[in-house]
């Protein structure tokens, strides 16, 4: 169960999930994608550079000083709802990915997990988040150096957040190249009847543990019971005697039937006979 939480969280359609699988080639695929990410990024971050005697840098320069006035004016037109709409953009496309690498990293931490599985998580959630923020600081330090506008701020953004989805791309090109090879190298072919059968192993072990431990529970309840029962002394409860002054119970005793008046001259007659 963890295990495949931790799949949807890395995201079952990336390279990424090759980190939760044992597969060192499927490794080498996951950290190669993320050092194109990272090259492609840093591109961006050399071109936010602010040094104006370098021709390199994209630095856009928007004040402006004409010789005769004595001030200076700001020529951009990026205000408030240009920088509204990056924060949107980005929260949208990668505060998903921030919270499911603190998810996992957190997910590592639990020790019903083996040793291989915490490091599998934790790689897979630090780089998650990493890549993630990385993104969202040279997202935000490019636009500060070149958008004039708040159109400029979205396109830009756009760009950007463009080369997160590269890990989403390959691995939809590996897909297309050998379907059967990319799944052998994910973790959902390669390692989840392992996982299921090593859990099942585990949780039976700690049920035979548990019934164990009741068992002694009740043996020593069963033993205090008797203890209490000889310290108490019980006695069984003898049966009441039954009384003789009863006439319920008598036996002796025979009820006269009363007799009618023709029933004595009757008997009357047979002694005069």
């Amino acid at each position: 169960r963890d295990s495949r939480y931790a799949l949807d969280a890395i995201g079952e359609g990336s390279v990424y999930q090759f980190f939760l699988g044992k597969s060192w080639l499927g490794w080498t695929i996951a950290l190669a994608t993320i050092g194109i990410q990272i090259f492609m990024l840093f591109v961006f971050v050399d071109g936010a550079k602010i040094d104006l005697s370098d021709e390199k840098t994209d630095l856009v320069y928007t004040w402006k000083c004409p010789r005769d006035q004595d001030e200076c004016e700001n020529k951009t037109d990026l205000d408030g709802k240009g920088w509204t709409a990056f924060a949107i953009l980005m929260a949208a496309h990668l505060l998903k990915d921030i919270i499911n690498g603190s998810k996992m990293i957190v997910l590592s931490g639990k020790e019903r997990h083996d040793r291989h599985a915490r490091i599998r998580f934790f790689s897979g959630g630090t780089l998650l988040t990493s890549v993630s923020l990385f993104t969202l600081f040279v997202s935000s330090i490019y636009n500060m150096a070149i958008a004039t506008s708040n159109t400029e701020i979205i396109i830009n953004a756009v760009v950007i957040l463009f080369i997160a989805n590269v890990d989403e791309l390959i691995y939809d090109i590996l897909m297309v190249i050998n379907s059967r090879w990319v799944e052998g190298m994910s973790w959902e072919k390669g390692d989840d009847g392992k996982d299921r059968v090593k859990e099942v192993l585990k949780e039976n072990s700690e049920l035979k543990n548990k019934v164990k431990r009741v068992e002694s529970e009740v043996d020593e309840l069963r033993r205090k019971m008797t203890r209490m029962e000889e310290m108490m002394g019980i006695e069984e409860t003898p049966t009441a005697p039954q009384d003789d002054d009863d006439p319920t119970l008598r036996t002796d005793i025979v009820e006269e039937t009363p007799t009618t008046p023709q029933d004595d001259n009757a008997i009357e007659g047979k002694k005069g006979e």
